[in-house]
């Protein structure tokens, strides 16, 4: 076998054989960024300024790694390489990052993103369940006697992946509330026996939404 894929060195630094030469990347928040001087390497280019000289400034980047500054070049700055150099080391290279290496990097990047969802679903459970306990307690001891055992509940909770906390709110609905959205109201509405409410508590809600339209057309007719 001609190449071969090692284990990684880092979180962030990988490191490959490729034709007994090594081949490294850095994996960053914004992709895979590859060693250009390996890229030239592995084409067989004649050095790497003229692999360079042949990219785009936004497919190379010089990157900082343990205090030294490494010339790379983006998943796109390679595929623009191998382009460009039609010879048998670069079509050899071709096959081999297609075929083995960004299979392995694609399939590492998943388990990586599948671990930080299962990590931060794990934080909102338990941030959930504290802000829960925090909007009864006050809502409870804020109405005093109130029959909340049988009442709903309506928790607003907030939640920042950095663990910038703020307070929650909660607050006692009657058995015969809803919350809905200004749009899906219009829809309960429309519905027959979608929203159970009364003919007079329709009638007053058409006659605020007159009054906000009456309102809004004179502002209109005034303005012109």
């Amino acid at each position: 076998m001609e190449h071969s894929i090692s284990s990684p060195a880092s979180l962030s630094l990988r490191e490959f054989t490729f034709l007994d030469n090594p081949f490294r990347l850095l994996r960053r928040h914004n992709g895979l960024w590859f060693f250009a001087d390996d890229v030239a390497t592995a084409i067989q280019c004649r050095s790497t300024d003229a692999l360079l000289g042949k990219l785009n400034k936004e497919e190379v980047r010089t990157l900082s790694l343990g205090g030294q500054d490494v010339v790379c070049l983006s998943e796109t700055g390679v595929a623009t390489a191998i382009r460009r150099y039609r010879k048998p080391a670069a079509r050899r290279f071709r096959r081999w990052l297609e075929d083995e290496l960004l299979p392995v990097l694609r399939g590492e990047g998943e388990a990586m993103l599948a671990a930080d969802q299962l990590e931060w679903a794990l934080a909102l459970a338990a941030e959930a369940a504290r802000q829960v306990s925090r909007a009864v307690l006050d809502a409870v001891l804020e109405n005093g006697e109130a029959c909340w055992q049988h009442t709903r509940w309506l928790v607003t909770l907030d939640y920042e992946r950095h663990n910038r906390q703020k307070h929650p709110l909660g607050r006692m609905m009657g058995l015969n509330s809803a919350v809905s959205t200004l749009d899906g109201l219009a829809e309960l509405i429309a519905v027959p026996d979608g929203m159970p409410a009364s003919d007079t508590e329709l009638v007053k809600l058409a006659a605020a939404c007159h009054l906000r339209l009456a309102e809004r057309m004179s502002l209109r007719v005034g303005d012109a």
